[in-house]
């Protein structure tokens, strides 16, 4: 294995591997079998390992439903009781976002926003999800962000979440951004509002949102 200032080739992949350089890596050695390109690969598929230290390693879907509530998250087992959902109400909610659109903003941003992505590469319908508070909506803000084909889930949507590298997902989901423990009842979560507008900023639409009396409206560019 090299290290983080070694060059790196088919045979020796670095020791670790940030989301970005994972993407990079994939594209340019997906078409052949070798050793970077499966690290690539296992980092895209968040199969390495659970990065919540000191913590055990949930085996079953009430382990994961617990783990995700010990971090602020309010979820609950699926009705067919094989995994886990996020369900939003009026604290925590989701924006699904096209995933190009998503990993642009992730990697000139300096975030640390709970974001669940799809494994390049990225078709349009693929979306990443990512996680903020909640807040109200203007239909004009709804519209805005529709423009970029970015959806807010509303209070009793659900969102399927990861319980563990082998899931089921069609498309497989991972945690680009974990979630990060948090107080009970209060997510370790950043405001829509800030998130939102990295978004249409990167997606150049034109116009941001603020807050007017707790509702979120759109403010356009002169």
């Amino acid at each position: 294995m090299g290290l983080e200032n070694e060059e790196f080739d088919c045979v020796s992949p670095p020791l670790a591997l940030s989301p970005t350089d994972a993407r990079r890596y994939w594209f340019d050695h997906r078409h052949h079998e070798c050793e970077l390109g499966a690290a690539a690969w296992e980092v895209l598929n968040g199969s390495r390992g659970l990065p919540w230290p000191n913590a055990p390693q949930p085996h079953n879907s009430p382990d994961w439903m617990k783990a995700y509530r010990e971090r602020g998250l309010p979820t609950a087992i699926t009705t067919d009781g094989t995994g886990v959902e996020l369900v939003c109400d009026d604290t925590v909610t989701a924006l699904l976002v096209p995933a190009g659109l998503a990993a642009a903003t992730y990697d000139h941003n300096a975030l640390a926003v709970p974001t669940l992505a799809t494994a390049p590469p990225y078709v349009p319908l693929h979306r990443w999800a990512m996680l903020t508070r909640a807040a109200s909506l203007s239909d004009d803000a709804v519209r805005s962000l529709a423009d970029l084909h970015i959806t807010v889930l509303t209070p009793g949507e659900r969102l399927r979440l990861p319980t563990g590298p082998d899931t089921c997902l069609d498309p497989p989901h991972y945690w680009h951004e974990w979630p990060r423990r948090s107080t009970s009842g209060k997510p370790y979560l950043v405001l829509l509002l800030q998130v939102a507008n990295m978004l249409l900023t990167t997606g150049t639409a034109g116009c941001r949102l603020t807050s007017v009396d707790g509702r979120l409206e759109v403010l356009r560019n002169r």
